[in-house]
């Protein structure tokens, strides 16, 4: 099967259309990336059995679609994220919150309209699209590259850290998050903190990395002892996905996240707990203070995330794929 991809590259399509791709290709499949510019080429996408497109949306890309779509080509759409609900703390609010996140979901809903499948990470996301009309739609969840390297990093003491874009603005000013790391590395100087993205501005035994490559991640949690996953209970956090927690697991770091949204189904047999917000100190106390329940955890991070690479699901997305490639699509039109 030929299978051509139209996103726009980069970190955000690493678990949508990268990596399932790559799966595919491994698969046999041949596929079609698109080019720099990330731009719709019609003509390059027109011998593909089914075309993958990634958030892309708005009337051009739309139109170059239907063109594809008139032509027989079968389309598939993914959107695993919903402006609706950035939170006002959020960097992305002035361009896409408010009134600009409803246009961009109404932009995505008419082209998932006009695929043959919908997908999406989860069943928050998947009735979303369901009442705004889309009738097919799959829910595939993100899953971790099968061939990354992650190395671990030696280092003196005990390192928490978290990976934390700067949408996490939101998780600092519900919870006490910034106020239990500094107590914690108060009250245990072997402790340092680090994050990526926001910063903690905490006034001692703290790294803050502005912003790091996606493909330097796996290097960087190989050098964390902990690694935290605080989330609000507000509407943008239950649609999440639950990656970073593999992607602390699949590095052998023992992970404390908030019971919310992706995270409230998981717990000790993948490696990590659950914390409330306001058991944050307690729970960061026990792991810096436990190396034995450190290393349980990380055995069963580690195995746990064995089973949660793209490989694993590969057939659940060629399935998609070859289903809509083989079907008559009963509608053509958003």
């Amino acid at each position: 099967m030929r299978i051509g991809v139209a996103c726009t590259l980069g970190p955000n399509a690493q678990y949508r259309a990268v990596d399932p791709m790559n799966a595919m290709a491994r698969r046999g499949h041949d596929v079609v990336w698109p080019p720099d510019s990330g731009q719709v080429d019609v003509s390059r996408l027109l011998g593909c059995d089914v075309v993958h497109v990634y958030r892309l949306a708005g009337e051009p890309t739309r139109r170059a679609l239907k063109q594809l779509a008139d032509r027989g080509t079968a389309l598939t759409y993914d959107n695993d994220d919903d402006y609706t609900t950035v939170p006002k703390e959020s960097p992305r609010y002035k361009q896409t919150g408010g009134y600009r996140g409803q246009r961009f979901f109404a932009e995505t809903a008419r082209m998932a309209r006009l695929a043959g499948t919908f997908t999406t990470t989860n069943s928050t996301l998947a009735e979303k699209y369901r009442r705004a009309g889309v009738p097919r739609v799959e829910i595939i969840g993100n899953y971790l590259a099968s061939d990354a390297i992650r190395p671990t990093r030696a280092h003196k003491g005990i390192v928490v850290g978290w990976i934390a874009g700067m949408e996490h603005l939101a998780d600092v000013a519900r919870i006490p998050i910034r106020e239990a790391l500094a107590r914690l590395v108060a009250a245990r100087p072997e402790v340092r903190v680090v994050t990526v993205g926001v910063n903690l501005g905490l006034a001692e035994n703290y790294e803050h990395i502005d912003e790091a490559p996606f493909a330097e991640l796996p290097r960087i949690i190989g050098g964390f002892d902990v690694g935290i996953a605080p989330l609000a209970d507000i509407p943008c956090n239950r649609a999440r996905s639950d990656i970073k927690v593999k992607e602390y697991a699949a590095s052998g770091v023992p992970w404390l996240a908030s019971p919310v949204g992706p995270y409230a189904r998981l717990g000790e047999a993948q490696g990590g707990r659950l914390v409330s917000d306001d058991g944050w100190f307690d729970a960061l106390d026990r792991l810096a203070a436990g190396g034995r329940e450190r290393r349980k955890l990380s055995k069963r991070a580690k195995k746990w995330a064995r089973g949660q690479t793209i490989d694993a699901v590969a057939e659940r997305w060629e399935r998609v794929f070859l289903t809509v490639a083989t079907q008559t699509p009963s509608r053509r039109c958003a």
